[in-house]
């Protein structure tokens, strides 16, 4: 019995918790309910179009809308939040010409990231060539956040793409995230704290494939300022 009380109890209290929120939900200002409304005419406009082109490409919206809320919650001006929404767009956009129209939202918002940080499409198609019915999702998260955290695009690009050759599941690229996340924290180089902990994760498929074409290019860009 004393159990049950100790599982009842915390569900019971989250219960009320969602009920008290719901319930201030219902009394707050039309303000508070629509985030966006802080945006100014123009701005708001423009974030909107490129929301209903999401939607109708088929798209996910939601990091488009967290990219402007994050622009809100820095006071950035309308002019940079409507940047990089569309740049935001333009990647997710371009991910899911690499990926096909099989891609998932995750996958699709994950591999955007990547090309967000430098990896190309050619780069993306090979994965997605290979990909043999996995998920791409936490692959491209891994190699996006390596990227970022210093560790030099193309060793992060071939250390991934050898690693998905070789048969690495996502608790393996999971694992390799926090180990090279340790070792830089530590004060190891990041390029060298990857390929130190890529060594140790096991071989679970055929050998390494030739890496994808032009793997040092830079992402194509669109001389279109438009949508």
């Amino acid at each position: 019995m004393s159990a049950l009380r100790r599982t009842i109890g915390p569900l019971t209290l989250l219960l009320a918790s969602a009920a008290s929120a719901a319930a201030q939900d219902s009394v707050l200002p039309a303000r508070e309910l629509d985030p966006l409304a802080r945006l100014n005419v123009a701005t708001r406009y423009s974030v909107e179009v490129m929301l209903d082109s999401a939607k109708m490409l088929g798209l996910p919206t939601r990091v488009l809308e967290s990219t402007a809320l994050e622009g809100i919650a820095k006071r950035a001006d309308g002019r940079r939040i409507v940047t990089q929404v569309r740049l935001v767009f333009r990647s997710l956009r371009d991910a899911r010409a690499a990926l096909g129209l099989s891609a998932s939202t995750d996958e699709l918002t994950a591999a955007a990231g990547a090309l967000r940080v430098g990896i190309t499409n050619a780069e993306l198609s090979y994965l997605a060539r290979t990909r043999h019915e996995k998920q791409l999702t936490v692959p491209l998260v891994v190699l996006a956040d390596l990227v970022t955290r210093g560790v030099p695009r193309d060793t992060a690009s071939q250390t991934i793409f050898q690693l998905w050759q070789r048969g690495a599941a996502d608790d393996d690229f999971l694992g390799l995230w926090r180990g090279v996340e340790r070792d830089i924290v530590s004060g190891t180089a990041p390029g060298v704290a990857l390929l130190n902990r890529a060594r140790e994760i096991p071989t679970r498929g055929s050998p390494p494939a030739a890496p994808p074409a032009a793997p040092g290019a830079r992402p194509e860009r669109s001389e279109n300022p438009n949508l």
